[in-house]
């Protein structure tokens, strides 16, 4: 008891000393480090804040001069002339960029009164009867009206016909031509002569096509809708869907100036007529249809582009110039404008005094936001980065970049500007690279002392724990040597005892029968023998310690040494009254093991099932062949071992912790010896047990065993 006290105390008088005198200066230098790293990182970051706000306006100027050296760039007359001249030369709207090189967006030239120039659509108000003007007193003009009297009052299609086809020659213009050919083509058409009709319809179109009708719609539009019908009519299927195909290939790409509702009209049409006579016979037809249906169509894309101007752009122009002074208006302006919904551009424009002699034209272009996010601001970004050294971002009202998409949390070391020159629906958020790398410095600085000092106390503590761990193991083991010291003392006593007992009664008593004489004679032989066990028990564990225990192993059969060992142990169990069952195979084969060794094993198995069986006085002795092994096994029927404590029996001293084994006697080393010796032969010890239920100890020894080595 005294020396584990002097444990205890020793343990906390060093726990005490490494507080005080080591980790308790280590933790104030630590502090003191980190302190100072601190208080360095937050002088130069007020240095860095006092300069981010001028960084930050610098910045933002020279990103706003880059975006308007692109708009002097797009809004050159130069671009417009040329764009014009393209038109001009194709016969037809053209939708391309002004500079494809530099410039991305669509176009747009108003004229004085804010007409629409470009892009060139039809008009929604054309004049029905502008064309009936060359028809007055003419003699083409008095042949017509007899025409149009025999076709339409009395049904006199030949006559007509005849009439038709001598005003087509006579015609003086080509306006009076078409009217004329248009006429004569109706005419053939009722007398049923297609192969006639055929022909007037065709060149109808071909030469006539982008003049227009009564009605105000060309005459290519109606005469390609002849030629399909005439088609029909002679049976051609699929020629006349091939007219047909290609009369809609020409009016998705604006062939003929048609204004929103004409297009969608005569659109919807020609997709109705498909929808109806498209079937399977005609799988190259119908290929080449849904083709062109999911292709763009540029001159929807004029139509809607033109009608957006007139909603949304000429009247915020119109507005802002009557508000303006003239010499103002030569300078670009911008604005913002919904094109679709939730699809914002940017509107710039500016006047073009020098497009054209005596005229006032307005050349402006429609920037869609994301040209200015996949094209513009990257590149722009990178060269304001570059030659200011900020980190610049360009976020939408909900803190998202609009460039990556990611969110971007604006802290308290970077500022957020709005556009001042371009009306843009977002914000520059500024901040200075130099306070992230200044925040990673720190940061490793921080990890790198943190885990310096960690390591510190880390070891440290592990010493301590270390000399603790060896104070307390040196502590047990003393309590454990001295236990055994009192636990060997005891067992040596009783059988000494019952030596001298026995011989002293020899001695004295000399009338004694042959029958208690030879009584005393087996004592005094079977104590000598436990004697003689438990001295070898503490030598071979001394030779253990050592390491210079050594086995005698030879060529025998298990089955005679385990039979020879019990039956010479038999008295021991008898006498405390125990029931002994012996299962000995006798057909084992021969194997290399140490005789003595292994009686030892058998002797100290059986010892523990005298001691810890004060119930059921029961023990049972197997030796049988399992695989290719040998299985020594004793089962007994006492007081178990919890499952806890079987992993710790086998260590040197140890004592399960009860009632009865504090008052059974016991070295402790039995088991260790069990273990020891089973392992050297090779094997291992297997235990099963449950407290109350008894134990069951089996020794397996492999055959056929170890070799001499």
């Amino acid at each position: 008891m005294k020396i584990f006290i002097q444990g205890i105390l020793a343990r906390k008088k060093i726990v005490l000393i490494f507080l005080l005198a080591i980790l308790l200066p280590a933790l104030i230098v630590g502090y003191l480090s980190l302190s100072t790293f601190a208080k360095r990182r937050e002088a130069v970051q007020k240095i860095l804040e006092s300069n981010l706000w001028i960084s930050g306006e610098a910045a933002l100027k020279s990103l706003e001069a880059k975006l308007l050296e692109y708009e002097e760039q797009a809004l050159k007359a130069e671009n417009f002339i040329s764009l014009i001249q393209q038109e001009s030369a194709s016969q037809g709207p053209s939708n391309f960029p002004l500079d494809s090189k530099q410039v991305t967006g669509q176009a747009f030239l108003l004229d004085a009164d804010y007409q629409i120039i470009f892009p060139r659509t039809g008009a929604e108000d054309a004049s029905v009867f502008q064309q009936e003007k060359s028809l007055l007193n003419s003699k083409f003009s008095q042949d017509f009206q007899r025409a149009e009297s025999f076709e339409f009052t009395q049904k006199n299609y030949r006559r007509a016909a005849e009439l038709y086809k001598q005003c087509s020659v006579s015609a003086s213009s080509e306006q009076d031509q078409a009217m004329a050919l248009e006429g004569l083509g109706r005419c053939l058409l009722s007398l049923k002569e297609y192969e006639g009709a055929f022909k007037v319809y065709s060149e109808l179109s071909e030469k006539h096509g982008q003049l227009k009708n009564k009605a105000g719609h060309p005459y290519g539009i109606g005469a390609v809708f002849q030629l399909f019908e005439i088609e029909q009519h002679r049976g051609r299927e699929e020629q006349s869907l091939k007219i047909l195909l290609d009369f809609y290939q020409k009016i998705r790409n604006g062939v003929w100036l048609l204004s929103f509702s004409s297009y969608d009209f005569f659109v919807a049409e020609i997709e109705s007529i498909f929808n109806k006579k498209l079937n399977e016979k005609f799988p190259e037809i119908k290929k080449s249809y849904d083709a062109l249906r999911e292709r763009e169509t540029p001159y929807l894309q004029s139509l809607l582009f033109t009608d957006f101007l007139k909603r949304e752009v000429v009247p915020r122009i119109k507005e802002k110039h009557a508000l303006s002074r003239r010499e103002e208006k030569s300078l670009p302006e911008r604005f913002f404008a919904v094109r679709q919904e939730a699809n914002f551009c940017l509107i710039s424009y500016r006047l073009l005094p020098d497009f054209q002699p005596e005229k006032t034209l307005y050349g402006g272009q429609c920037w869609g936001l994301d040209y200015f996010k996949k094209d513009i601001l990257p590149k722009v970004l990178g060269e304001v980065r570059e030659d200011s050294g900020l980190q610049i971002q360009v976020i939408d009202e909900n803190g998202q970049n609009v460039l990556s998409g990611k969110k971007e949390l604006a802290s308290k070391d970077s500022r957020s500007l709005s556009f001042r020159q371009f009306p843009f629906p977002w914000k520059l958020l500024t901040s200075q690279p130099a306070f992230n790398e200044l925040k990673r410095t720190a940061y490793r600085e921080n990890i790198l002392y943190g885990m310096l000092l960690s390591v510190i106390v880390v070891l440290m503590l592990l010493g301590v724990v270390l000399i603790v761990r060896d104070i307390a193991r040196e502590t047990e083991t003393t309590r454990l040597r001295t236990e055994f010291v009192h636990n060997v003392s005891h067992e040596l006593k009783t059988p000494l005892t019952l030596i001298r007992l026995y011989g002293e009664t020899l001695q004295r008593k000399e009338d004694l029968e042959e029958e208690e004489k030879r009584e005393a004679y087996e004592i005094i032989t079977k104590e000598s023998e436990r004697l003689s066990h438990l001295i070898n028990n503490v030598l071979d564990f001394s030779r253990i310690e050592m390491g210079r225990k050594e086995f005698n192993f030879k060529k025998g059969n298990l089955s005679d040494v385990v039979r020879d060992t019990l039956d010479s142990y038999r008295y021991h169990l008898e006498k405390k009254g125990f029931k002994i069952q012996a299962e000995i195979a006798h057909d084992l084969p021969q194997m290399d093991f140490d005789p003595e060794a292994m009686a030892s094993v058998l002797i100290n198995l059986l010892s523990n099932a005298m001691k810890f069986s004060p119930g059921r006085k029961e023990v049972a002795v197997r030796l049988f062949k399992e695989k290719n092994s040998a299985v020594l096994r004793v089962e007994d029927k006492g007081i178990g071992i919890s499952p806890r404590e079987t992993s710790k029996i086998f260590r040197r001293f140890y004592r399960v912790k009860n009632k009865i084994t504090s008052e059974t006697g016991g070295s402790g080393l039995g088991l260790t010896l069990v273990k020891h010796i089973t392992e050297a032969h090779g094997g291992r010890v297997k235990v099963e047990s449950q407290p109350g239920e008894g134990s069951i100890f089996s020794v397996i020894l492999p055959f056929p065993g170890p070799n001499e080595e």
